[in-house]
């Protein structure tokens, strides 16, 4: 029987008002992680403001990938050594501000890209080529005389971290389109990559191109979740033979909606399944975060991330699972150990 690793993507927050000045994970109603706070190992790993990011120290050794790089690789597109990728962002322009845009319609995303298109000529010295996908995009620049930095558009110099030539194809979208435009970002140099797997034994559960990408690179199995039942019949399944990382997205979700009752409701949700996962299988529970994703301004921020590590949880509650929870400091690279053992 191998472990469960869950992730509870951008589920550390701030506090909120509305909720009695609580985070939604000190608000939601999780018995079973909190029974597992109780009797296992509790503690605090790195600060990260990307799933990507968090998901390479933690499966990986050899160092990061470019989130543009990982999401091209999910998506099965060509890709040449010394090739520069990008991840393409709808993004709202307003001022000096930049605002990723989550729940547009089909409509306006379709009028976004057919507008992306009909500017490319702007960048034609880079020799450009994008590839969208379901509301984000990708995109490669075959010549170039710039070294690109891995920028976030969470970072105040997200726009001014971008070459001159693509700060002006941003702008001039924004110009032509009432402010919405996209932001390319994640961006980084093709080459050949040695990762290497931190443990053999392991499948992941994710809608994530980033941990898809990942999952290539590293030449272990990655599998779409296509429902609730689904996600439990799949890890049922692989937890009987190795060890497996659950991607559970919609507390980030949530965030990105500003929604925190919505937060609290996905957190709930998370606890359900691994409670069920756990009364079938008794499989050993390792329960991370990757980043803060703030419900009320929708944006990604760095914060020490709790984790949990338990081989079965308490009768009762003795602590709750929180930002604030006391324990010691694990750097990300080593909390596969703990199912390791």
């Amino acid at each position: 029987m191998g472990a469960l690793i869950a992730l509870l993507d951008g589920a550390a927050d701030e506090l909120i008002p509305a909720l009695a000045n609580k985070t939604p994970l000190e608000a939601a109603g999780k018995p079973f992680i909190d029974r597992l706070a109780s009797s296992g190992l509790v503690g605090y790993t790195g600060a990260y403001l990307h799933t990507h990011q968090f998901l390479a120290d933690l499966l990986a050794e050899g160092g990061q990938v470019p989130r543009g790089i990982l999401e091209a690789l999910a998506l099965d597109i060509p890709l040449r050594e010394g090739m520069i990728v990008y991840r393409l962002s709808p993004a709202r322009i307003d001022g000096g501000s930049i605002e990723l845009e989550y729940n547009l319609s089909k409509g306006m995303l379709q009028s976004l890209e057919s507008l992306v298109n009909k500017m490319l000529p702007l960048i034609s010295d880079l020799s450009p080529r994008i590839y969208f996908n379901d509301g984000r995009g990708i995109l490669i620049l075959e010549k170039t005389d710039f070294k690109p930095v891995s920028s976030s558009p969470f970072e105040d110099s997200g726009l001014d971290a971008l070459p001159i030539m693509l700060q002006d194809f941003v702008r001039r979208i924004a110009l032509r389109n009432n402010g919405l435009t996209i932001i390319p970002w994640g961006g980084g140099v093709f080459k050949n990559l040695s990762l290497r797997p931190r443990v053999r034994r392991l499948s992941i559960l994710s809608n994530s191109p980033a941990a898809h990408g990942l999952a290539k690179l590293l030449k272990i199995k990655a599998h779409n979740i296509s429902s609730l039942d689904d996600l439990l019949n799949q890890a049922r399944r692989l937890v009987k033979e190795g060890n497996v990382l659950i991607h559970f997205e919609r507390p980030d979700m949530e965030s990105h909606k500003r929604s925190y009752t919505g937060k609290v409701s996905a957190i709930e949700e998370a606890d359900h399944i691994l409670e069920e996962l756990y009364r079938e299988t008794g499989c050993r529970i390792l329960l991370v975060i990757d980043h803060g994703t703030s419900s009320m301004t929708g944006r990604h921020f760095r914060v020490k991330m709790p984790f949990l590590y338990a081989e079965k949880p308490a009768e009762e509650v003795s602590r709750r699972f929180h930002e604030k929870i006391l324990g010691e400091f694990v750097p990300t690279g080593r909390l596969l150990n703990m199912i390791s053992k």
